[in-house]
């Protein structure tokens, strides 16, 4: 197979701020997280507002300097507070609020992806908590108006929370301005171990391709971690070393499959590692895999139909 290098609106990044960064002098600033990066060969990062966009505008402003100068794009994780499926109204408009200042965040790092959890069932089926949550989603999109940052709904890890694949897959198909995002520790944590084989990793590619040919300009977002999952989903993430066994046993998802996956995808998307204190390390992994000869990435004219 002919090697085929990743094309620039492909990026590989971390998920927060790696140990292997904040353990060195130089991360006493965290800015220089983006040179940092651009030296091991990333080019993103997803700064995590899981409690609230409360950065200052200087300092995100200057965020913004920092990772044009290095080429580095920002995405931002939000709140999980912000929950649009509350049949409380109040919460709702708690949330929307929330989601607006998430949103004037973006713009002053220069973020075009905000990830959100679509939270929890609050009782009620997946369909009827995702048919609440999208009424009020589609409100919230016309209340914000014209924006080029994207909503990417992410898959959840736990077995009493909204957002299986086709529920994301669905939303994003539905309401203008919004993406899914693809966790693999989560659909392997809420599956109960759904993930432990190429062929099952496989499959739910299997409904992304389907998704892209028919949503070709909507941005896809991934995030990567191997996961120990219990009866009632996602426990905890793990690090890329736990799934060659470096633990008690070896944990799943492996990078092998994903990638061979992501290889396979035309079109734009961002894969985020989160894998436990070893973030870059499960970025560089899947990017290594991706751009090598066994899984080069097909560009969208090398695809067959």
């Amino acid at each position: 197979m002919t090697r085929l290098a990743i094309p620039p609106d492909i990026r590989f990044g971390v998920g927060g701020f790696p140990l292997a960064f904040t353990d060195r002098p130089e991360a006493k600033d965290r800015g220089a997280v983006f040179a940092w990066l651009r030296s091991i060969g990333l080019d993103a990062i997803e700064l995590q507002m899981t409690y609230g966009p409360r950065m200052r505008a200087d300092q995100g402003r200057r965020y913004r300097t920092l990772s044009l100068a290095e080429d580095i794009k920002i995405s931002i994780h939000g709140s999980y507070y912000i929950v649009l499926a509350s049949p409380d109204p109040a919460k709702v408009l708690r949330s929307v609020d929330t989601l607006l200042r998430t949103y004037e965040q973006a713009d002053i790092l220069g973020a075009r992806e905000i990830v959100l959890h679509p939270g929890s069932l609050y009782g009620a089926s997946e369909a009827d908590a995702a048919r609440r949550f999208t009424e009020n989603l589609e409100r919230f999109m016309v209340r914000l108006g014209k924006t080029d940052t994207s909503l990417m709904i992410e898959t959840a890890g736990k077995v009493g929370q909204m957002g299986s694949v086709d529920m994301i897959l669905d939303v994003a198909a539905t309401v203008k301005g919004v993406g899914p995002c693809i966790d693999f520790g989560h659909v392997h944590a809420r599956s109960l171990g759904g993930l432990e084989t190429p062929d099952a990793i496989a499959h739910v590619f299997e409904k992304i391709d389907a998704f892209q040919r028919v949503n070709p300009d909507t941005p896809i977002h991934f995030h990567y971690t191997p996961i120990h999952y219990g009866p009632r989903g996602e426990i905890q993430h793990r690090a890329l070393s736990d799934t060659d066994g470096g633990s008690s046993k070896p944990f799943h998802p492996r990078p092998e499959p994903v990638a061979a996956g992501l290889a396979g995808l035309s079109g734009r998307f961002t894969i985020i590692s989160e894998t436990y204190n070893s973030q870059e390390k499960g970025a560089i992994r899947l990017k290594s895999l991706i751009n090598s000869d066994v899984c080069g990435h097909k560009e969208a004219n090398d695809l067959v139909e």
